[in-house]
């Protein structure tokens, strides 16, 4: 067939036809290489952006209260554990978030007893937590299910719940660290919480939450130029009154999805900004289920929601909206690659080197040459390895040796709790920096009174800074419980100088 072959032409329209179809605006899974890896479900948690990462910290799971903190890089479609030095903030929920420069800020919430009004900062660059420092003001009173924005170089923080409903409006100024009470003028919003609070150009839009005794659907304006409230009169068919939903801001409009309005909802709305007009989201396919108590922000012109709770079970489905005008596109299918590298695992198919492990055969490819430094010096240096048929490897479980081969094909692996210190272990053995760092964050995350010496003999051992200070940290703080457990005295006989250095520090 030649290309001015009347048939081609009719081929290739019919092609195009069937390829290029408009996009249509609809709910979709956000593309994950490691969805095992997400945060446990959950509500009454916080999220936020910062850069080309979504971060999650704490809330409630269905038994206690958390304060795990995730980060999912978009480009890179991986979840992971945010390693951080220093005391984290205590599990809570119904806590506020932001970020602003290179920090992450948790304010208020509760803590499964009692409100708590501590203001704690996890700086991105040192990856430490670390108390924030207030040089002059008073905080809010300790409360939870309030709201939070950051505009100019401040905190604005409305409402909650402290023991009565609130109406109060606070700025902590970034600059000067210092709290001050902004002053209620015009049109103040009623007490509540549970409300949602978005910045839109020189104004924030305060939406929705409950008061103790009836659900909201009022939006009311705050202008930060002249410091005064006002009510909005709005058009259009509004939302049912609710709380526990989420806001954003994208382009002129502010966006609302689900929340409780006596039951957990999935309505889609948009607040047009320029004409004050509610009206509810058109799109194709389904929304995501029923839920309250989520989180929702924007990103590369995208609604993101993850979790919250449908009234029976919590969630930890991750959906994206996007935003934008239909377009003709090709639909691509998502990437196979880390299922096909994994496949290669133990595989004898193309297999060139061959370890032995507790005698048995793991086969391997010479590729892991380009992964790891120690195996390009084992297979193509003067190593005696290099000229061997078939490698002897020892000191090494062969589960934990595979392990290791599944993450240098895949640049991913889903640690266990109860193996993270052996991999731990064989990492530093064979330089693979990356893996002991998740094996760090997953150890850090399984610390506790009976394990905590464990750790910290191993850290120190290995060279995990992060690691080590963490488990100092938790010792001082736990010293009576931890010298009492097996693994101290453990410790104690296996190097005697850390117990020494823990009762210099006290």
């Amino acid at each position: 067939m030649s290309l001015d072959d009347p048939a081609n032409s009719v081929f290739t329209c019919a092609v195009t036809a069937m390829a290029l179809q408009p996009s249509s605006r609809a709910w979709v899974p956000v593309p994950c290489e490691n969805p095992s890896a997400a945060p446990c479900h959950r509500s009454l948690h916080v999220c936020a952006v910062r850069k080309d990462s979504l971060y999650i910290f704490g809330g409630y799971d269905g038994s206690n209260r958390i304060n795990d903190f995730y980060e999912f890089n978009f480009k890179r479609k991986l979840w992971s554990v945010v390693l951080a030095i220093g005391s984290a903030p205590s599990p809570r929920d119904r806590h506020v978030a932001v970020v602003y420069k290179d920090s992450f800020y948790v304010f208020a919430g509760f803590d499964g007893s009692s409100r708590v009004n501590d203001f704690i900062e996890y700086n991105f660059l040192t990856q430490r937590w670390s108390n924030v420092v207030v040089n002059a003001g008073l905080p809010p009173t300790a409360r939870h299910s309030h709201a939070a924005v950051v505009y100019d170089k401040s905190m604005y923080c409305f409402g909650g719940y402290d023991g009565s409903y609130r109406n109060d409006f606070h700025e902590f100024n970034f600059e000067t660290n210092t709290w001050s009470l902004v002053a209620a003028t015009g049109r103040v919003p009623r007490p509540r919480y549970r409300s949602s609070l978005v910045v839109h150009n020189h104004t924030c839009v305060l939406f929705g939450g409950h008061d103790g005794s009836r659900h909201l659907n009022d939006v009311h304006i705050y202008d930060f130029d002249t410091r005064v409230w006002s009510l909005l009169a709005t058009e259009g068919p509004a939302p049912i009154a609710r709380d526990s939903h989420v806001a954003i801001i994208h382009s002129n409009s502010m966006y609302i999805f689900g929340g409780s309005t006596g039951t957990a909802v999935n309505d889609f709305y948009e607040l047009d900004l320029e004409v004050n007009t509610w009206q509810p989201m058109q799109f194709n396919g389904q929304p995501p289920g029923q839920r309250f108590c989520h989180v929702g922000t924007v990103y590369d012109s995208s609604l993101i929601i993850f979790g919250g709770y449908d009234g029976s079970s919590r969630l930890n489905d991750f959906k994206q909206f996007r935003f934008g005008e239909e377009e003709f596109q090709l639909e691509i299918p998502e990437s196979t690659l880390i299922n096909d590298l994994r496949m290669l695992v133990n595989n004898d198919i193309m297999s060139d080197v061959t370890f032995i492990v507790e005698g048995i055969p793991v086969y391997g490819h010479k590729i892991l040459c380009i992964r790891c430094n120690y195996f390009n010096a084992m297979l193509t240096g003067e190593m005696l390895e290099s000229r061997a048929r078939e490698i002897q490897i020892t000191d090494v479980r062969r589960p934990i040796f595979i392990s290791l081969m599944e993450y240098l094909y895949t640049d991913y692996l889903d640690v266990a709790v109860d193996v993270a210190m052996e991999l731990f272990v064989t990492a530093d053995r064979y330089g693979v920096e990356r893996l002991k760092r998740i094996c760090e964050s997953k150890m850090l995350g399984s610390l506790c009174i009976e394990n905590a010496a464990s750790i910290f003999h191993a850290a120190d051992l290995h060279n995990a800074t992060v690691l080590r200070d963490q488990c100092v940290t938790f010792m001082l703080h736990n010293f009576d419980a931890v010298t009492k457990t097996d693994s101290f005295e453990e410790m104690g006989r296996t190097n005697v100088e850390l117990v020494f250095e823990l009762l210099k520090r006290r």
